[in-house]
């Protein structure tokens, strides 16, 4: 006969207690009480399931799994949910925070189902948090590092005629090859489409800018943009070019460069050779995390060579502060998030008389 536990007051089971459930290495005892609480409250299956989410995305960034993590956390909810849609909770409970303290905030990488229905299409994400650079592999062994305040997401399953992924932010990918199914990374929403079958190449496409830009290491992509019209152009690069895109006009314009300069970041590494100030500082604002304010334009015209290797923000700017005639001034901002939190702004502007 069923035992009856809805009126039974469970206490949360422990952190602790809970990944050892996700991991199927739980004792006995320790599964049976578990599993009395979830039938004790259906809100505390959902609780568990957080906390698996959190628990799988962790392993992927840290490519310590052995197996894709999206298959175990599925396993995970078949022996929960039949049939049911999974939910995501902007609020973590207690359990999920236990577990962010175990596996460290600092590095944690979201997994996040999206789609109001079971028909409509599912989708992963996984985002690097502000300051963090890190790398993890896609189902199909293809190798993602992704850089600072960026995201890319792909379907659930991962298994059509075309690999496709979206990218917002800026990424290195070094893509298994396959013959029959084409990789391909999207960005704005599908008007810049990079097409390969295995290579590798890095791309920035950061929302926040206008223009998108691809540099092939190895191999061959193939570039298709759609302008603001609909008009589609299409280009092919060979290694060691960078095509820079005009999102809007759908141009493109395609140079030699040296793949150091445009990988550098993957190492943690910042190089410049003869960049522009303005250039300059979208580096500096994605790899530190900050916002740059110019006060005098006229140092935008300015041009620097440098590279920096595990140094500090303050460093950096004293490196330009030096070779060039440049004062700054580091404050902290209020964000528009409406949490009360700050953000680091550095102010800029030319020297003046014989400071």
């Amino acid at each position: 006969m069923k035992t009856e536990n809805r009126h039974i007051n469970f206490q949360e089971p422990e952190g602790m207690m809970l990944l050892r459930y996700i991991k199927d290495t739980a004792s006995n005892k320790e599964k049976s009480y578990i599993e009395a609480w979830l039938e004790a409250d259906e809100n505390n299956k959902r609780i568990l399931l957080q906390t698996a989410r959190i628990y799988y995305a962790n392993n992927a960034m840290e490519r310590i799994a052995s197996r894709n993590p999206l298959i175990a956390y599925e396993k995970l909810e078949q022996r929960l949910v039949k049939r049911a849609r999974l939910y995501w909770l902007k609020r973590f409970s207690v359990a999920a925070a236990c577990i962010i303290a175990i596996i460290g905030l600092s590095s944690l990488i979201s997994y996040i189902r999206v789609g109001s229905s079971t028909d409509d299409p599912q989708y992963i994400t996984l985002e690097a948090n502000a300051g963090i650079r890190t790398h993890f592999n896609l189902p199909d062994g293809t190798v993602v590092y992704l850089n600072s305040g960026s995201s890319l997401s792909y379907p659930v399953p991962y298994d059509s005629k075309e690999r496709k992924v979206c990218l917002s932010g800026e990424a290195y990918f070094k893509v298994t090859h396959n013959e029959k199914q084409p990789f391909i990374v999207s960005a704005f929403g599908d008007r810049y489409n990079v097409r390969v079958l295995g290579t590798e190449f890095n791309m920035q496409a950061y929302a926040s800018e206008d223009q998108i830009s691809t540099t092939l290491v190895k191999g061959s992509v193939n570039v298709e943009v759609k302008n603001k019209i609909g008009k589609i152009y299409k280009w092919e690069l060979k290694p060691s070019e960078k095509a820079v895109c005009d999102i809007d006009e759908g141009k493109v314009l395609i140079t030699k460069v040296n793949t150091i300069y445009e990988t550098a970041w993957m190492e943690g590494k910042l190089m410049f050779k003869n960049m522009p100030l303005p250039q300059v500082l979208k580096r500096l604002s994605y790899f530190y995390n900050v916002k740059f304010e110019i006060q005098d334009p006229v140092i935008n015209s300015y041009y620097f060579n440098g590279t920096f290797e595990n140094k500090q923000l303050s460093q950096v700017l004293d490196y330009l502060k030096i070779s060039s005639r440049i004062d700054y001034e580091i404050k902290q901002a209020m964000t528009d998030d409406s949490q009360g939190s700050q953000s680091t702004m550095v102010i800029l502007r030319k020297k003046k008389g014989n400071e």
